[in-house]
C-alpha cells in the first residue's frame, strides 16, 4: 500500500514538473523574455482555449520578437504570495489577475510599479476609479458576484426575492457551497458583499449570518471546487457562490437557462458586491518597456473582445460590444453597488481583522 502510494506521489510530482516546464518554456524564443504570472483559469472557458491563449500571448511575441513565459497559479491569492516572496528580486514582469480586494495587500508589500497605459481612456472609469485611481493595476475585466443556482433542484421564486436572512433555514443553507475567504479572491468578495450589507444597509453584526449558517452551508477553499459539488447533483448544493454572468455562459454552450442567477434583496432593490480584476507592472520588472507594452496590448480592443465569451466577465474597455447571450447576465449597473459603502481605506483598514473573525465566526 505505502508502495503504491509513494508511485503515485511520484507520478504527480512528475506531471507537474512536466506541466511546468511546459509553460515556462512555451512562446517564441528570443533574446528576451517577457515573463506573466496570472491565475490558470483566466480565458480558458471558451471554445478553443489554446487558440485564445495563443492569440493574447504568444502573438504579442511574435510581433515584438520575444519569448512570452506565462506561469500560471491555481488562484490569484496563490500568486500574490509568489510576487511578495519574490519582491527583492521579482521573476514576473506583469501580473494579471490581482482584484479590487487583493490590491490592497500588493500595495501594503510594494510589488506592484504604477503605471498608466497610453489607452487608459479606453477603460470605464468608473472601474479604474474603484479598483486602483493610482494605477498599480488597471482593470481588464468586472462583474457581479451572485448566487447561481439550479432552477430544476431550487424554487426560483423563493431566488427571485431572496435575502440572506433566507439562510438562517437550515434546510436553506444546507443546499449551499461557499468559497473560503481566506484562500479564494471570490470568497472574498462574497464576505465584503455579506459584510457591506449587514453592516451598512440592516446596520447589524455581519458575523451573525455566518453563525447561523455554520454547520449546514459548506466552505470550500476555492472556486473550482464549489462549482465542482455544485454540478454533482448527488452532492445536494444546488446553489453556489460565483458569478452574476454564469447563466450566460450556460445559454451559450448549453442553450439553456437552467443555472440562474440572484442577489439579495430588499424593499425591491438588488444588491450586490462588484469583482473588478486588473493587470499590473512588477516593481523590479527586468523587461519594464515590454511589460508596459503588454499592458497597452490587454487592453486593447483586439484582447477586450475576447473576454466576454472566453472570460466570462464584462470587459473593462468602451470599445467593446458584448454578445447576445449577455441577456441572461445581471448587468452591474442595473443594481445597488455594495462597493460604494465600505471605501477602499476601511477595506484595507479593516480586512485582515474581518478575515480573522470570519474564522472565528464559523468555528463557533
Amino acid at each position: 500500500m505505502r508502495r503504491r502510494l509513494a508511485l503515485a506521489v511520484l507520478l504527480v510530482v512528475a506531471v507537474i514538473a512536466v506541466y511546468q516546464l511546459y509553460i515556462s518554456t512555451i512562446g517564441r524564443r528570443g533574446e528576451e523574455a517577457l515573463v506573466i504570472y496570472t491565475y490558470e483559469s483566466l480565458l480558458r472557458w471558451g471554445k478553443d482555449p489554446d487558440a485564445v491563449w495563443d492569440k493574447v500571448f504568444y502573438e504579442f511575441g511574435r510581433r515584438h520578437g520575444c519569448n512570452v513565459t506565462v506561469i500560471v497559479f491555481s488562484d490569484a491569492g496563490t500568486m500574490l504570495k509568489a510576487l511578495i516572496e519574490e519582491r527583492e528580486d521579482p521573476r514576473a514582469d506583469v501580473v494579471i489577475g490581482l482584484d479590487n480586494v487583493l490590491i490592497f495587500q500588493a500595495k501594503k508589500w510594494g510589488v506592484l510599479e504604477p503605471y498608466t497605459p497610453p489607452n487608459i481612456g479606453d477603460i470605464r472609469p468608473e472601474l479604474v476609479e474603484s479598483l486602483d485611481p493610482e494605477h498599480y493595476v488597471v482593470p481588464y475585466d468586472y462583474g457581479l458576484i451572485a448566487f447561481v443556482y439550479d432552477s430544476e433542484r431550487v424554487d426560483p421564486e423563493v431566488m427571485e426575492s431572496l435575502t440572506f436572512e433566507d439562510f438562517y433555514s437550515p434546510e436553506m443553507a444546507s443546499l449551499l457551497v461557499i468559497e473560503d475567504p481566506t484562500t479564494s479572491s471570490t470568497g472574498t468578495a462574497f464576505l465584503l458583499w455579506q459584510i457591506a450589507y449587514y453592516e451598512k444597509v440592516l446596520r447589524r453584526d455581519w458575523r451573525e449570518w455566518w453563525r447561523e449558517v455554520a454547520g449546514h452551508a459548506k466552505v470550500v477553499p476555492s472556486w473550482g471546487e464549489a462549482y465542482d459539488i455544485f454540478l454533482k447533483e448527488e452532492a445536494g448544493r444546488p446553489i453556489v457562490v460565483s458569478y452574476g454572468t454564469d447563466p450566460a455562459y450556460s445559454l451559450y454552450f448549453y442553450e439553456s437557462t437552467r443555472y440562474r442567477a440572484a442577489l439579495v434583496y430588499r424593499s425591491g432593490k438588488a444588491y450586490a458586491w462588484l469583482q473588478i480584476e486588473g493587470i499590473g507592472l512588477v516593481k523590479g520588472a527586468k523587461h519594464p518597456e515590454l511589460a508596459k507594452k503588454f499592458i497597452e496590448w490587454f487592453l486593447s480592443p483586439e484582447v477586450q473582445e475576447l473576454i466576454p465569451l472566453n472570460q466570462w466577465m464584462y470587459p473593462a474597455s468602451t470599445k467593446v460590444k458584448l454578445p447576445e447571450v449577455y441577456k441572461a447576465a445581471i448587468d452591474p449597473y442595473s443594481v445597488e453597488l455594495l462597493n460604494t459603502y465600505l471605501t477602499p481605506e476601511e477595506v484595507s483598514q479593516n480586512l485582515e481583522r474581518w478575515l480573522e473573525e470570519w474564522r472565528e465566526a464559523v468555528s463557533g
